[in-house]
């Protein structure tokens, strides 16, 4: 990685820096507290790429009686990109800040349990593993879906620069030479196949969405039976019927009404990972 690479994406230090420091300065003080309530629980994390279902399965095993469940916590956002180039931030993330989050989380509950599903935790796996020793389940969704839903969002306009506009292929990337020619399309499909590529290499259990909400076996015997914990069918029959996180209608279209360049563009970047999680496309 290039001196000028890692200069474009912390041209913006305040808040990376405040927020560090702080959990840094907390962690000092509360460390050995800390410590002792996370190693009495089994902590689970699902991670994914963003609009795969971390909200819904965070609400659906919230109504078991056994742990506590949480969605995404403050800071994680931006944390996120800071992991993306520099794992070192993202272990200080984790050990300062983010671990504070998760004693006070933990001491308001005797559930021995915690499970966060959280999107932006996607490139502190291998730190959760190692420093919290967390088991971490691989959540994904077709990625026409997800492609067709981001793109209803900010993600890669000028709304977003503190965010995704400061993610962009290393040069080891095969994609780090065009992406300057890429469309948004095209680098929204990048953002997906990237994410799940990276996440695919920790050889972590991967959970499909569409798979648990079709499937309350599936449910069971890849969710239910892994974290050691019960919801009943009943439950999650009325859970899988109401309406998920929805993003903005009819500003972009379903795959099936893409047009051709753009069913090419998917393919090309996109299917070689579709193929990985066995979606048919």
């Amino acid at each position: 990685m290039t001196s000028k690479i890692t200069e474009s994406v912390f041209d913006q230090k305040p808040f990376r820096v405040s927020v560090l420091t702080a959990g840094q300065m907390l962690s000092r003080l509360l460390k050995p507290l800390a410590d002792r309530a996370l190693e009495e629980r089994e902590l689970f994390f699902f991670v994914g790429m963003g609009r795969s279902g971390t909200m819904f399965v965070s609400k659906l095993l919230g109504k078991s009686c056994n742990l506590n469940s949480y969605h995404e916590g403050p800071g994680d956002r931006q944390a996120m990109v800071a992991a993306y180039w520099n794992q070192g931030e993202g272990r200080r993330y984790i050990a300062g800040y983010k671990k504070i989050v998760l004693m006070k989380r933990i001491l308001g509950s005797k559930q021995k349990k915690y499970c966060e599903c959280n999107s932006y935790l996607r490139y502190h796996v291998d730190i959760l593993k190692k420093d919290l020793s967390a088991t971490i389940f691989h959540l994904v969704r077709d990625g026409r879906s997800v492609v067709r839903s981001i793109m209803h969002r900010n993600t890669f306009t000028a709304a977003e620069s503190r965010h995704s506009g400061k993610l962009f292929p290393v040069p080891t990337d095969p994609y780090f030479e065009e992406w300057k020619d890429m469309d948004r399309f095209e680098r929204v499909c990048w953002y997906w196949a990237h994410a799940n590529r990276y996440l695919l290499a920790r050889d972590l259990t991967i959970i499909r969405l569409e798979d648990i909400v079709n499937s309350y076996s599936i449910f069971k015997e890849q969710v239910l039976s892994a974290i050691g914990i019960n919801i009943p069918l009943k439950i999650w029959e009325f859970e899988v019927a109401r309406p998920k996180n929805v993003g903005k209608r009819n500003k972009f279209p379903d795959w099936h009404a893409w047009s051709t360049s753009q069913r090419k563009q998917f393919r090309r970047i996109c299917g070689p990972v579709m193929e990985r999680l066995n979606y048919d496309f």
